[in-house]
């Protein structure tokens, strides 16, 4: 759930925040492509269309968040991965089946609306390569050493253990609207 990567000149970046504009924009867009309410001008928004979705970028770094957008957008990405821990240190909700989120690159730019399919909570040192599959970011051995540092370092930011047989939630989800 952290934002922040230590670069190798010690720097910190993180993924530029969306303009309330522009997803504003995208989100009015999408869910007219969508149909999330086709209904709308004659019965009213409803609960699902009436608040836009969170928006969020994938990754730590801007060249992750695009790199990653861009395999959502391809529909090579079709799930992600957190660390439970983490949303327990942020007292922040775990994801649900039926949630909506916008997709954003590094620079705060949406990409795309998507609806969660499916969240399984496991443990890391569980997760198998149809996982890694899912997630589309190469072979299972590079997922697995990739997605151990980024817990790791999202761990060491908040302050709290990192440990293998700490708890993932894996968010599979599909892809409404794209551009």
């Amino acid at each position: 759930m952290s934002d922040n990567e230590m670069l190798g000149d010690g720097s910190s970046s993180s993924p530029i925040e969306p303009e309330d504009s522009l997803l504003e924009a995208f989100w009015t867009r999408a869910k007219n492509v969508a149909k999330i309410n086709p209904l709308e001008v004659i019965v009213g928004l409803d609960s699902l269309s009436a608040l836009r979705p969170a928006a969020y970028s994938l990754g730590d770094s801007p060249e992750d968040a695009d790199r990653l957008c861009q395999l959502v957008v391809e529909d090579a990405k079709r799930a992600t991965s957190s660390w439970v821990a983490s949303y327990q240190a942020e007292d922040a909700p775990l994801p649900q089946v039926g949630e909506l989120a916008i997709i954003c690159d590094g620079s705060g730019a949406p990409h795309a609306l998507t609806r969660t399919a499916e969240v399984r909570r496991i443990s890391f040192h569980e997760a198998g390569p149809e996982i890694a599959e899912a997630e589309g970011e190469g072979p299972f051995e590079t997922w697995k050493a990739e997605h151990r540092a980024f817990f790791k370092r999202e761990c060491q930011e908040l302050g709290i253990d990192f440990n293998e047989n700490g708890e993932i939630i894996v968010e599979f989800f599909e892809v409404l609207y794209k551009h």
